[in-house]
């Protein structure tokens, strides 16, 4: 964990004990009264905390910088994959920066990942948190579930570079090229490929079918490398800019 997300209300009242985030760093880290660590208002500001207290409760004071961290011009649209791939694409995807993250339900797909205890009771928000903390930042993406891949193409920007992954179909490479649009969305079909009408959706909504090679890959994987590729394509990358120590 190289930040810890807190919402206003926390910044304000402080951390219980008992709160994983303060056994993380009193326990796991080891950290006492007057120690500094990386804090983040989720989808807001970055700052650097200084531990004030930590009986009866974890207090803090902030020092949050001056300028606040960009979210990158990129929704992932995924076919719903299996629960234990879904945290690694959630937690991943987070990590990276994307902006949105729409899951919809697949024609291939098995009707059990829908109903699978992830997605009840906010179960799933936990995995986009810890991947925004790995990456030290404060942004965590947007998540839309979405029954039908018409439904989840609903949720998007028409005014953007559109491109599906498509490793049976697609006759040029994903990175070839410089899009003409600031704001993309890349689509990952489910773990047993697109059926064909998806596929025709895809097309008559003016999505470019790229590959990643002669490789099948994991959904996992696929968003992964297809995200970092299209952010670089995009031109979205910016020196490092840590917070003070």
């Amino acid at each position: 964990m190289n930040l810890v997300l807190l919402t206003e209300k926390e910044l304000v009242d402080g951390l219980a004990l008992e709160d994983a985030r303060s056994v993380h760093l009193l326990n796991t880290v080891g950290l006492k009264v007057g120690a500094s660590f990386h804090l983040g208002i989720k989808n807001a500001r970055r700052g650097l905390a200084i531990i004030t207290s930590t009986q009866p409760r974890l207090t803090f004071t902030v020092k949050f910088e001056d300028v606040v961290q960009k979210r990158f011009p990129l929704t992932i649209i995924v076919g719903l994959p299996r629960p234990q791939t879904a945290k690694k694409v959630l937690h991943d995807l987070a990590s990276v920066g994307v902006d949105k993250i729409i899951f919809f339900d697949t024609e291939k797909g098995d009707a059990g990942y829908a109903t699978s205890s992830l997605w009840k009771d906010g179960e799933w928000t936990e995995h986009i948190d810890k991947g925004a903390e790995q990456a030290c930042s404060a942004h965590v993406p947007e998540v839309i579930r979405c029954a039908t891949l018409t439904e989840a193409l609903a949720n998007i920007d028409a005014a953007t570079w559109k491109v599906a992954l498509d490793p049976y179909e697609a006759s040029h490479a994903l990175g070839e090229g410089t899009p003409a649009a600031r704001r993309a969305v890349l689509a990952i079909g489910p773990e047993r490929g697109w059926s064909a009408a998806e596929r025709a959706l895809l097309l008559k909504n003016n999505f470019d079918l790229r590959h990643l090679g002669d490789r099948i890959l994991r959904v996992e994987s696929a968003a992964l490398a297809g995200s970092m590729i299209v952010l670089s394509q995009l031109k979205v990358w910016e020196k490092h800019r840590p917070l003070a120590p």
